[in-house]
């Protein structure tokens, strides 16, 4: 069994409007709402050993915030380029590539992508927009990550958990 958490990146800022979209940082709200996802998230049975954030700023800063709020180590987290802004065929593409021996992989990207990717996996309509700071977790029967692009493993993903911080405490 394998978990895969999806983590859209928490409320950016549009403050500098001469900033590139890829430097943007985390705004106050967003700099409130990533340690809520991260504490929600230590509470909870699925921790990740490996987290790939994009390389995007925003998605970085909370990725760290989250990590330190589940007691993960800073090496657990590694950058893919392929994330920012990414949908679900380069996503999945990057998941299909994770080493084995990860069994709980944590996502930190961005919309629409992440959004598409859960509906795509969960065969839904579900997700009309997952919120900034917003978290999925996803069961998924395969042993190998390498089977992720094998459209007959869609039947055996399960939502775990859907969880944001404007929802009420669980």
């Amino acid at each position: 069994m394998k978990y895969l958490i999806l983590l859209r990146h928490a409320k950016s800022s549009w403050k500098d409007l001469s900033l590139a979209d890829h430097d943007r940082p985390l705004n106050k709200r967003g700099k409130r709402t990533a340690p809520i996802i991260g504490e929600r998230l230590s509470i909870k049975n699925i921790q990740p050993q490996l987290i790939i954030s994009s390389t995007a700023k925003r998605a970085i800063k909370t990725a760290e915030i989250v990590a330190n709020k589940i007691a993960c180590d800073s090496d657990m987290i590694e950058t893919d380029i392929k994330l920012f802004h990414a949908m679900p065929k380069d996503i999945c593409e990057l998941i299909s590539k994770c080493n084995n021996t990860i069994d709980r992989l944590m996502l930190v990207g961005h919309n629409p992508g992440f959004t598409y990717l859960a509906n795509k996996l969960l065969n839904s309509e579900f997700f009309e927009n997952i919120p900034t700071a917003g978290l999925l977790t996803i069961s998924i029967e395969i042993d190998n990550w390498d089977k992720f692009l094998q459209p007959s493993i869609w039947r055996k993903i399960k939502l775990i958990d859907y969880d944001y911080p404007k929802l009420k405490e669980p």
